[in-house]
């Protein structure tokens, strides 16, 4: 009898295992860049607005010569000089500019390009990060990282940002 209980009790122990294991494994693939952003469009197109928030870290690039090496570096120890949070009904202004984002556009690079974080941004919807984005200084071949993936630049995922920065940021100025 306590033998069979032992069992039985190992067999729900290993069965919560798989299920954890399975669980895990599908968040992972879940969101890769291209699910992520597709799911962002699709929030976008069913007018999911207003769920939506755009958090953009960011600093003069003129201020100082030192750059945190990624995006854990630059937001965990606040490495940033300002943040700007806009909510869906801001978002909602431009979404001329939130429809062009799109994962069709996503071309990845296949070499590797030393991060400099002097920006990053990440879109949330009901408070769960969809993606985040750090765009890479011209000098470094106009580069873009998305959920730390690399990939071809594409002004769409940078346009998106500069109605929200200060009137004097230089970001504004990147094309």
């Amino acid at each position: 009898m306590i033998n069979s209980i032992k069992c039985i009790g190992l067999l729900l122990i290993l069965a919560l295992l798989l299920v954890l294991l399975i669980l895990c494994i599908y968040s992972r693939n879940y969101m890769t860049t291209d699910r992520a952003v597709r799911r962002f469009s699709n929030h976008i197109e069913r007018g999911n607005i207003n769920n939506i928030t755009l958090t953009i870290y960011y600093r003069d690039a003129r201020t100082t010569f030192h750059f945190p090496q990624s995006v854990d570096d630059f937001v965990g120890r606040r490495m940033y000089e300002s943040i700007i949070v806009v909510t869906g009904v801001e978002l909602s202004e431009h979404k001329e500019l939130l429809q062009n984002i799109n994962a069709d556009n996503l071309v990845p690079v296949t070499y590797e390009v030393p991060m400099l974080v002097m920006l990053y941004y990440e879109f949330a919807f009901n408070g769960r990060r969809l993606f985040g984005v750090v765009p890479l200084p011209r000098d470094y071949d106009s580069r873009i990282l998305i959920n730390g993936i690399e990939y071809e630049w594409d002004s769409a995922f940078f346009n998106i940002i500069k109605p929200f920065l200060p009137e004097n940021s230089p970001w504004r100025l990147v094309e």
